[in-house]
């Protein structure tokens, strides 16, 4: 082999050798992307000192799951017999949902926002399977059991993979009379596909590495085969503009596949979560009529 083609040989390999380094640093990337999905979050200061939220009555209480889960939370009691349950997205804990508690709560709602497993206070690992429905399920029954809540007054309210959850619990659980989606994937796959297209196969192949170490069923009750069993309870689903983690076209892929009485809000100027913070009026406000008229006044068309 003469010498210019060894020359071209080395220069090939060297390409394909930094090509492959690269190619496998964007797999592990995304592969620990999806993984973090599923990353138990300690909790944050502020969730062990409710006394510093100046909420009228806030505490931290814990409950039970039937798979012997303790669940974190904390509590504000109703002043209108209504409650809701609020559960947060990946990489958070209750505190994380501070703003919402608070608006519901300083309307009269009972509040219980809680930690899923392995997050916050909670016992357990995230998996974002039946061992997250089933805390939510408890969550509910705890509720129900509080004597300054009447059963047929809880709603609930969900960020992102909280959301996700919620749908899926809210599809069978008659005793949820009102849900507020916000951000919520309507199917995981489509999601983690779209938070990993950037480099094509190669960066969604990671992904899909990811997806099967984590064990979670991703075909199972997806949001958006099941959301129209919450009917003939209401829904508000709510997305924003600038949302690029789960972006409005998926909020409103929901809202199709839904059942009247659905109502779709998209948030203008609004990222992922950041609906105070884009409307600072309209966002309270939003969410106290939709509660109030679902519960306390069961009237489908306000």
């Amino acid at each position: 082999m003469n010498t210019s083609r060894k020359r071209y040989l080395y220069v090939l390999l060297t390409l394909g050798g930094l090509l492959l380094v690269c190619a496998t640093a964007v797999v592990f990337r995304n592969y620990q992307a999806v993984m973090a999905e599923f990353a138990s979050e300690p909790a944050a200061e502020i969730s062990q000192h409710p006394e510093r939220v100046n909420i009228r009555g806030l505490e931290q209480v814990s409950l039970m799951t039937q798979n012997g889960i303790r669940i974190a939370g904390w509590y504000a009691p109703s002043r209108n017999k209504a409650a809701v349950v609020i559960v947060h997205g990946t990489n958070a804990d209750r505190s994380s949902m501070l703003a919402e508690t608070q608006i519901l709560a300083d309307d009269g709602f009972g509040v219980l926002a809680i930690d899923w497993p392995g997050c916050g206070g909670s016992s357990g690992t995230l998996h974002w399977n039946a061992e997250e429905r089933g805390a939510l399920e408890s969550a509910v029954s705890w509720v129900t059991m509080r004597n300054d809540v009447s059963p047929d007054k809880i709603g609930g309210l969900g960020f992102s993979m909280g959301a996700y959850t919620l749908a899926q619990v809210a599809a069978t659980d008659k005793r949820i009379h009102a849900v507020v989606l916000e951000a919520a994937p309507p199917d995981f796959l489509e999601y983690v596909h779209w938070g990993h297209r950037r480099w094509g196969v190669v960066s969604e192949f990671g992904a899909r590495l990811g997806l099967l170490h984590s064990h979670m069923p991703i075909r199972e009750l997806r949001p958006i085969d099941v959301i129209k069993r919450i009917s003939p309870r209401r829904l508000l689903l709510i997305g924003g503009d600038e949302d690029t983690v789960v972006p409005a076209y998926m909020v409103r892929e929901l809202y199709k596949a839904s059942q009247s009485p659905v109502s779709l809000w998209i948030v203008k100027g609004a990222t992922h979560g950041g609906y105070l913070q884009a409307a600072p009026s309209q966002y309270p406000l939003r969410l106290t009529q939709f509660f109030e008229s679902s519960l306390l006044h069961n009237n489908p068309d306000s």
